[in-house]
């Protein structure tokens, strides 16, 4: 098996904001454009990339379990426009014309959605190309699974995480722990950026490692650490994919048949 798994949002909303609006400013015709678009660049890189299964993973706009661990997740995200939010059942449909089912989960995020199907199929031998450009999918990479970035028409692997980092990519729950992400809301540990996480992943290789050797270190990094110990713990999680989601799918369901 060889699986396409294309993170639908990531996709599309890029998309839409890239097509540029109607010289009338009618965003009916400015969703079509959007939803031609975006099936142009599915078709695209199911050429590329040649699967026999694939699949779009989509969140509802239901709260998920990360918002139920940590309220403030995601708190000064942009919302979706509003057009594009209401046009997601037509780019629905327009896919599965192009032979590509479309799955999303209440309560779970496309991420952890992807990271269950990829740890299935990896468990059966297969191989997953996780289409995204987040590179938070980078600590599911192995020698079953890929991230390939669509529109950068590049991978994501070890060694783009290892130059920019300085991190081996199974650490970097970890490492954004430490750091935060103020794109996520998430805080990490005040004070600690991305140079001085990558020392202490490398000397410690866990979090519960660090922390437990955080009262005794010296100078201000570990009253540091020890002030924010709650915190990374939340983070730690938060960054973490579910893997053992109940989709109620067979994964035969997901075979990709061109209907163009």
């Amino acid at each position: 098996m060889k699986a396409l798994l294309i993170d639908g949002l990531n996709l599309v909303r890029r998309i839409y904001a890239a097509v540029p609006q109607a010289e009338s400013g009618d965003r009916e015709a400015h969703l079509q454009r959007a939803v031609s678009a975006s099936v142009s660049s599915l078709e695209r890189a199911l050429r590329f990339h040649q699967p026999t299964h694939a699949v779009v993973v989509f969140e509802t706009p239901a709260p998920t379990w990360r918002h139920q661990l940590y309220p403030d997740y995601k708190k000064n995200r942009k919302p979706m426009p509003g057009p594009l939010r209401d046009g997601i059942p037509a780019l629905k449909d327009a896919f599965l014309e192009a032979g590509v089912e479309s799955l999303e989960r209440p309560g779970y995020e496309a991420d952890d959605i992807i990271a269950t199907i990829a740890g299935k199929i990896a468990l059966g031998g297969g191989f997953s190309t996780i289409l995204s450009t987040d590179r938070h999918y980078c600590q599911l990479l192995g020698e079953h699974i890929e991230v390939y970035d669509h529109f950068g028409q590049r991978p994501l692997d070890r060694d783009l995480i290892r130059d920019r980092l300085g991190i081996e990519p199974r650490h970097l729950p970890f490492f954004l722990a430490l750091t935060g992400d103020s794109s996520k809301s998430i805080p990490g540990i005040v004070g600690v950026g991305p140079r001085t996480a990558a020392r202490l992943v490398a000397e410690f290789g866990d979090l519960e490692s660090l922390l437990e050797a955080a009262e005794g270190m010296t100078g201000r990094i570990g009253a540091k650490i020890m002030h924010g110990a709650e915190s990374a713990r939340t983070a730690l999680s938060l960054f973490r994919f579910k893997t053992d989601i109940a989709l109620g799918i067979n994964l035969n369901q997901l075979r990709h048949t061109s209907r163009r």
